[in-house]
C-alpha cells in the first residue's frame, strides 16, 4: 500500500486462510448439520472465472487425488467494501494491492500440508502485466511483489508467483475486507496470549498514516472482530515488520481453527449458519473451488490432520534500503522443489529432522556473541540469523577462552524458545541461565555452520495458549 493512504482498517492473506480453514473444518466433519448449513450459503461464493486460464499444474497424484496448489490472496481494496476501510477515494480502488500472499500445498496423499507465506515487501523482478492481468512476454523492472495485484489483478499475481517459484497454481482464493471481522464476531472471538503488551497505534507523518490500532494487553485475550483485524495486520511491533506480522498470523490462524473446533460450533445450527454465512460472502474463488467441485476438494481432506499443516515463511534477508526484502535463493529454491515434488518442507520429514517446534523466529530476541576469537563471526552468524526472522537485539564478543561448540543460555521461562534457537544453529547445547528475561544468548563457536530454516507446527491442536510454548513474544 503506498505511504499516503489513510490507516487501513484491512487484514492480509491470513483472513482468506481463516475463512478457508473454517469452511474446510465445517465441510470435513461431513455431518448432516455442517452440510446442510453449507448447501444453503454456497451460492454466496463469488466465482471468477477469469483467472482459470492462468492456473493448473502437474502434481504427482496419489490414491485417486493429486496434490494441490493454492493461491491465497488478500486485497487491501476498497470497492464496493463500503465505509470503515478508508477515505472516499478508497472506496473505489480497483485492484488495491495484495498486502500478503500465501501458497498452500496439500499432498497428493492427502497426509501433510504446509502453507508458505511470500512478504508483501519482497524485492523481486515479475512479468510485465497489462491491466486486465495479460502478459506482454517482457519483464517488469524491479520491485515490490505486492505491485503485481495492483498493476493487473488476480490473473498478474498468479503470473508472478509461477513465474517467481516455478509452480503454477492449482487454485486461487481471494477474501473481502469486511469478511474476516464478520467470522471472528460470529466464532464469539479468538484467544491469543501475548508475554508483552502489543500495541500498535495509528499515527500520522510526513510520509502518510501508519499503525493498525492494536492494543492487546500481556496475558490471554478474547479477540473479537476490529481487534483482530489489528493483530493480524500489525507491522510496527518488532523490527521484522512484514516478517513478523506473518509469524503472528500463523499463530492466528491456528487459534481461530482451534476456536471453532472448541467452541461448540459445530453442532450449535444458528452460530453455524452465522458463520458459514460470513465465510462463503467473503470469499471469490476460481470455477475449479466452485459449487460440487468445492465440496468434492474439501471432501479429499478428510483424514488430514490439523497437527500435520505447517507453517512457514520464504527465507529472506534485508535488501539494505530499510524497506524491502530479498529471497535467499538456495533455501527459497529447497522449498519450491519439495512442493513441485509434493515432498514435506525440508528437514521436517526425516528421523533426523526438525522437531516439532512451536515458537517461531519473529518471536525470539537474540543477543549473538562471540565466542569463536575470529573477528566477524557474531555479526555473520546475526545476518544468518536475522534472514531467517530471528530478532538480533546486540552484537559482541563472549569473554574468556574461544568455545569450539556453539550453545544458548535462556532464562527459564523460554525453554520453547530456546529449542528454536537451538535448532536453527544446529546445536543440542542449551544451558538455563536465570535473569536473562526474554533475550536468549547465543555464543557462536567455531564449530558454526550456516543455520537451519525453522517450520513451526501449526497449534490448532494445542492447548489454550497459556506458555512460552505457545504465547507471542
Amino acid at each position: 500500500m503506498s505511504p499516503t493512504n489513510t490507516p487501513r482498517q484491512h487484514t492480509t492473506a491470513r483472513r482468506v486462510a481463516a475463512g478457508f480453514a473454517v469452511l474446510t473444518l465445517v465441510l470435513t466433519t461431513g455431518s448432516a448439520l455442517a452440510w446442510g448449513a453449507t448447501n444453503n450459503v454456497l451460492g454466496k461464493i463469488t466465482v471468477d472465472s477469469g483467472v482459470s486460464a492462468v492456473l493448473g499444474s502437474s502434481q504427482p497424484a496419489s490414491q485417486g487425488y493429486k496434490a494441490e496448489n493454492i493461491l491465497i490472496v488478500g486485497s487491501d481494496t476498497r470497492t464496493g467494501q463500503g465505509a470503515g476501510y478508508g477515505n472516499a477515494a478508497q472506496t473505489s480502488s480497483g485492484n488495491g494491492q495484495s498486502d500478503t500472499t500465501m501458497l498452500l500445498h496439500i499432498s497428493a496423499d492427502r497426509k501433510f500440508a504446509y502453507a508458505v507465506s511470500i512478504p508483501r515487501d519482497s524485492w523481486v523482478t515479475r512479468p510485465s502485466c497489462n491491466p486486465d492481468g495479460s502478459s506482454d512476454g517482457t519483464l517488469a523492472k524491479p520491485g515490490k511483489f505486492n505491485e503485481a495485484f495492483a498493476v493487473g489483478g488476480p490473473n498478474c499475481i498468479i503470473r508472478a508467483v509461477t513465474y517467481l517459484t516455478g509452480i503454477k497454481p492449482d487454485h486461487y482464493v481471494e477474501v473481502k475486507l469486511d469478511g474476516f471481522k464478520k467470522i471472528v464476531d460470529a466464532l464469539g472471538g479468538v484467544t491469543i496470549c501475548a508475554t508483552k503488551p502489543l500495541n500498535d497505534p495509528i499515527f500520522h507523518n510526513a510520509s502518510g498514516w501508519h499503525g493498525s490500532g492494536l492494543h492487546l494487553p500481556a496475558g490471554t485475550s478474547v479477540m473479537m472482530g476490529t481487534q483482530a483485524l489489528a493483530f493480524v495486520r500489525a507491522r510496527n511491533l518488532d523490527a521484522t515488520a512484514d516478517v513478523g506480522r506473518m509469524n503472528r498470523q500463523h499463530a492466528f490462524i491456528s487459534s481461530i481453527i482451534r476456536s471453532a473446533t472448541s467452541s461448540g460450533l459445530l453442532t450449535d445450527p444458528p452460530r453455524l449458519y452465522q458463520v458459514l454465512t460470513a465465510v462463503t460472502s467473503s470469499l471469490t474463488v476460481d470455477s475449479g473451488l466452485s459449487g460440487d467441485n468445492l465440496k468434492d476438494f474439501v471432501l479429499s481432506l478428510q483424514g488430514l490432520s490439523p497437527s500435520h499443516i505447517t507453517f512457514t515463511t520464504v527465507p529472506n534477508k534485508p535488501r539494505g534500503d530499510g524497506a524491502n526484502l530479498l529471497w535467499v535463493t538456495d533455501q527459497s529454491n529447497a522449498i519450491w522443489a519439495a512442493m513441485k515434488a509434493d515432498k514435506p518442507l525440508p528437514g521436517s520429514s526425516a528421523p533426523t529432522g526438525q522437531p516439532a517446534l512451536v515458537t517461531a523466529p519473529s518471536s525470539i530476541h537474540v543477543k549473538v556473541l562471540n565466542a569463536t576469537g575470529v573477528p566477524g563471526s557474531a555479526r555473520k552468524a546475526a545476518n544468518q540469523l536475522q534472514a531467517l526472522g530471528f530478532i538480533v537485539t546486540s552484537v559482541g564478543n563472549a569473554s574468556g577462552a574461544p568455545q569450539a561448540t556453539t550453545s544458548v543460555s535462556y532464562d527459564p521461562g523460554y525453554n520453547e524458545s530456546s529449542r528454536t534457537l537451538g535448532y536453527a544453529a544446529n546445536t543440542t547445547v542449551l544451558t538455563s541461565q536465570s535473569g536473562l528475561g526474554s533475550t536468549l544468548v547465543l555464543y557462536v563457536g567455531s564449530n558454526w555452520k550456516a543455520p537451519r530454516a525453522v517450520v513451526i507446527k501449526s497449534a490448532s491442536a494445542a492447548p489454550t495458549p497459556a506458555s512460552d510454548s505457545s504465547c507471542i513474544n
